[in-house]
């Protein structure tokens, strides 16, 4: 997701430019992010470029439960606007503004959104992924996965005093 901004650069404030990420379009070093679709909009503004996208991610993640690797689909959107290291015009170094904290655009004026998606997935990532709603997970004894066997760690008798609470417990269907 590399765009080469060089001539956008060289244009007047509001100049714009849109593009279609496509399926085939895979994001080799963006973990956890593994392919990305959607659209982007640069806009020139009057220090860099203004980046807007919207996209739609594949994750790969560990279910929180029963440690399987599954994909979902994530629904990104990035607001950010990037500064050029060098003036395309003269070929000076710029010094960015004191308050600036975003991104860059280097000496060869390409544009790179990946660590944009990369950070916008990090930050919408679900705290506790969940393969399915309805995943059981490992067992917490002997480590089987009880959506696909079942164990008997817990067909013990119980001490009767505790017997009423057995009633409150769901067990799952397979």
């Amino acid at each position: 997701m590399k765009y080469n901004v060089s001539q956008l650069l060289k244009e007047p404030i509001g100049s714009e430019r849109v593009f279609t990420i496509t399926e085939g379009e895979a994001t080799e070093t963006l973990n956890p992010v593994q392919t990305a679709v959607g659209q982007v909009k640069l806009v020139r503004t009057h220090q860099g470029i203004w980046t807007q996208a919207w996209l739609t991610a594949l994750i790969v993640q560990d279910c929180s439960r029963c440690l399987e690797d599954f994909s979902h689909s994530l629904e990104l959107e990035i607001d950010e606007e990037y500064f050029p290291e060098i003036d395309v015009k003269t070929g000076r170094h710029e010094i960015a503004p004191s308050e600036w904290e975003g991104f860059y655009i280097p000496a060869d004026h390409t544009l790179d959104l990946g660590e944009a998606v990369r950070q916008s997935a990090l930050s919408t990532l679900p705290l506790k992924p969940l393969c399915k709603p309805d995943c059981i997970g490992i067992c917490d004894r002997c480590g089987i996965d009880r959506n696909h066997k079942r164990c008997d760690c817990y067909t013990e008798n119980i001490d009767p005093r505790w017997a009423a609470l057995r009633s409150l417990i769901v067990e799952p269907q397979t």
